[in-house]
């Protein structure tokens, strides 16, 4: 067996060392290289931090949107010797396709929209109103109600009771939760609003936009099924359906004694007056007929 001596030493193979030392070089060049390359600007950016996209806003309350951007100057359009540039401009707020403000400072927008749902824009624009190239926008909708904004809608009849008896017409009152009514023509659906139809055996009665109640007349005798839906702006059913019934018994209308005389007895006083007022005019017309008949007193000398 061969023994090395301490003298003897292992010696990395031929041209490794070498190779080793071109990386660390190469390495070194590449960052020389960068680093004296110019750092590149980031490009202007715009986004909207509230309300979040398909928020429900309730209550009719306004639309309040904040936003922020980086990378771009805003300043007043139209300024003496303004020469547009991609760095500075404005911001054009656009609300269902139409221009509704120009904002000049990063602050909150307050929007008052209608009932429905609605796109919101927000651009940035140069100072000559053009868009930037590459554009920058951000866009989100949010959907309005005059009613709350979650809950879950119910009607319940509080009058008449289920099975009880009535004449021809009854009053019809009800309690609704998580529901407001409005005027519905001319507005588009939105949750939680809408208003009240009113149904006497599966016919339509009448439609309330108010909180009222509902006056039913003239209701056929036997068993009637009066039922409340709430529907949407369109006359469309909720969905679920949200509605109540109750029962009401008419019964047929009997003519009692005493309502029998009265009425006789009206009959009869009518009749006397009616004869009273033909003899007061036969009266009236024999005097009218003496007086033209008698001879004047300058006649009879």
């Amino acid at each position: 067996m061969t023994r090395l001596s301490r003298g003897d030493r292992r010696t990395a193979p031929p041209g490794v060392a070498g190779v080793g030392v071109s990386f660390f070089l190469l390495a070194g060049l590449l960052a020389l290289f960068f680093a004296g390359q110019p750092a590149v600007a980031a490009g202007p950016s715009l986004t909207i931090l509230s309300p979040a996209n398909n928020t429900i806003i309730g209550n009719a309350s306004p639309v309040i949107v904040t936003f922020s951007i980086a990378n771009f100057l805003l300043v007043q359009p139209g300024r003496v010797g303004q020469v547009a540039n991609a760095s500075e401009g404005h911001v054009n707020v656009t609300v269902d396709g139409q221009l509704v403000r120009l904002m000049t400072q990063v602050e909150p927008i307050v929007l008052q929209l209608d009932s429905g749902s609605h796109p919101i824009v927000l651009q940035l624009r140069n100072s000559n109103g053009s868009a930037l190239t590459p554009d920058v926008s951000a866009s989100i909708t949010v959907v309005v109600t005059h009613g709350p904004a979650s809950g879950k809608p119910t009607i319940s009849i509080l009058f008449p009771a289920s099975g009880s008896g009535s004449g021809h017409d009854v009053y019809v009152a009800v309690t609704i939760r998580n529901f407001t009514l409005v005027d519905p023509h001319g507005r588009p659906n939105a949750p939680n609003e809408g208003h009240l139809l009113v149904q006497v055996g599966g016919l339509y009665q009448q439609e309330l936009a108010r909180y009222e109640p509902a006056f039913v007349v003239d209701m056929p005798d036997g068993t009637n099924n009066i039922t409340v839906f709430l529907v949407n702006n369109d006359n469309s059913q909720l969905s679920p359906v949200v509605s109540d019934t109750t029962t009401v018994h008419i019964k047929a209308a009997t003519a009692t004694l005493p309502e029998i005389l009265n009425l006789g007895l009206t009959v009869v006083l009518i009749w006397i007056l009616i004869v009273l007022v033909r003899r007061r005019r036969k009266a009236s017309e024999r005097l009218a007929s003496r007086i033209e008949t008698k001879p004047s007193e300058d006649e009879t000398k």
